[in-house]
């Protein structure tokens, strides 16, 4: 597998706030069928995102066009996600 180079985001860095995005798609459909602006709601959620993760939209389009160039590592990353998210809906499901 390829070295991540120094300006692109450590993987699981990356895992996370794709994972959070995930999520705020998820809540931001839910909102627009409610009527609420879907593309506008996900924008902020995504700069929130990014804020509390101290990085830009800039730095994370940059890092995921390398991971996206790069299959094997991107899948690397979903599978990790995807694992991550089970266990979050499994823990909420339990409570």
């Amino acid at each position: 597998m390829p070295d991540i180079p120094k300006d692109v985001m450590a993987m699981d860095k990356m895992e996370m706030i794709l994972a959070d995005m995930h999520i705020t798609d998820a809540i931001a459909e839910n909102k627009a069928q409610l009527g609420m602006n879907e593309k506008l709601l996900t924008e902020e959620y995504h700069e929130q995102i990014f804020k509390n993760h101290g990085t830009t939209r800039q730095e994370f389009l940059k890092s995921y066009k390398f991971y996206e160039d790069n299959p094997k590592l991107l899948n690397k990353m979903y599978d990790n996600i995807l694992e991550k998210m089970s266990k979050r809906e499994e823990a909420v499901g339990k409570k």
